[in-house]
């Protein structure tokens, strides 16, 4: 398995693009947008006007995509709400996982209520993740306050990933600052701080940086 953590839908930009082609070019893909909020889907009407096609967040999804010459038809979507996908099966057919953004903690929930967790952890292709979805492949992971959460907090991830632990959409303010501080003495792992344009590709042992990213290391 190799695992693409990013921070939004960009990843067809110069500064990641011939990197993650090697493994998304001529690839099956299937998205998995179980990060969202109650208030934005509940059942599958409510999903539909969020990820479904034409909804509000397909096309910024679908797109980076299309950039390594996927078609959209080729690229199929895990529907929570919907009870006829067999979705053991979608991930089985797939060579490329993708967890979108959102909260964490409730995309880890829909994949324990769906009983699809296992053939998560076991999966053996790529598994890429934007925010919440770059989050929860980690064995754990620290939360900054923001709109979504009051206060800092450690969650337990999938553990697809060990030995790090990210600070998205970092912008350099004192919260995400003092935050990264923070976790690194609570976790003893150095912590990634992704600008907008960043990201790793860990690949086994490796971690490669993309585009523009801190690291800071634990003491």
């Amino acid at each position: 398995m190799a695992n693409i953590l990013l921070n939004y839908y960009n990843f067809d930009g110069d500064w990641a693009k011939a990197h993650v082609a090697p493994y998304i070019t001529g690839k099956k893909v299937l998205i998995l947008p179980l990060a969202f909020r109650e208030i934005q889907a509940w059942d599958n009407d409510s999903w539909q006007t969020i990820y479904g096609k034409n909804g509000e967040k397909y096309h910024n999804i679908l797109r980076p995509f299309l950039a390594f010459g996927l078609k959209e038809e080729e690229i199929a979507w895990l529907n929570c709400f919907d009870t006829t996908q067999n979705h053991l099966k979608m991930i089985a057919n797939a060579d490329v996982l993708f967890f979108t953004g959102g909260m964490p903690e409730k995309a880890i929930a829909w994949m324990q209520k769906l009983g699809i967790t296992d053939a998560v952890k076991n999966f053996k292709g790529t598994v890429m993740g934007a925010s919440a979805g770059a989050m929860l492949q980690l064995e754990k992971y620290h939360i900054t306050p923001d709109d979504d959460y009051d206060t800092y907090g450690l969650w337990q991830g999938l553990g697809l990933v060990k030995g790090l632990d990210l600070e998205v959409h970092y912008l350099a303010t004192d919260l995400q600052n003092e935050c990264t501080k923070r976790a690194v003495a609570d976790l003893q792992l150095p912590i990634y701080q992704m600008w907008h344009e960043g990201g790793l590709i860990v690949d086994g042992n490796k971690v490669q940086i993309l585009g523009s990213v801190n690291k800071v290391d634990a003491q």
